[in-house]
């Protein structure tokens, strides 16, 4: 299982994406990758705070296709995931490597989810004990 992060989910999102990502995407299975709820809320607030017009509407109807490849792979933060989101929070507290609560909580669904994170940030999160990483940038 590999949950994607918000930055991975923009990428495939572009008219013309970086091809190391989309190669990186066409490696895996499809049934493979999922996104969490956190990361759909992060694309549909950035795309609503966008002033009404064709680049709006482009990234919208872009959101709306990407999303649909992952139908029925969203993850949720469920109550089994606060005990995670907790003990991330704590140790980036312990370690004084600041978060954002949504990187925090994604991070959470992935422990939670005994996933690999995809994401383009590696140094966000490569801190954490038993979270693993992949970057399709690479």
């Amino acid at each position: 299982m590999i949950l994607l992060d918000t930055n991975v989910i923009s990428e495939l999102m572009k008219a013309k994406p970086e091809p190391n990502v989309l190669a990186w995407a066409d490696q895996q299975l499809d049934t493979d990758l999922y996104f969490s709820a956190i990361s759909k809320g992060e694309v549909e607030w950035g795309i609503a705070l966008l002033a009404d017009g064709k680049r709006k509407q482009h990234l919208a109807d872009a959101a709306v296709e990407v999303f649909a490849m992952f139908e029925g792979r969203c993850l949720d933060y469920a109550c089994h995931v606060s005990s995670f989101y907790v003990a991330i929070a704590l140790h980036s507290k312990q370690v004084g490597r600041p978060m954002s609560i949504e990187d925090m909580l994604i991070a959470a669904v992935a422990q939670a989810n005994g996933a690999v994170l995809a994401t383009r940030n590696v140094t966000y999160f490569d801190f954490l004990p038993g979270l693993v990483l992949v970057s399709p940038w690479v």
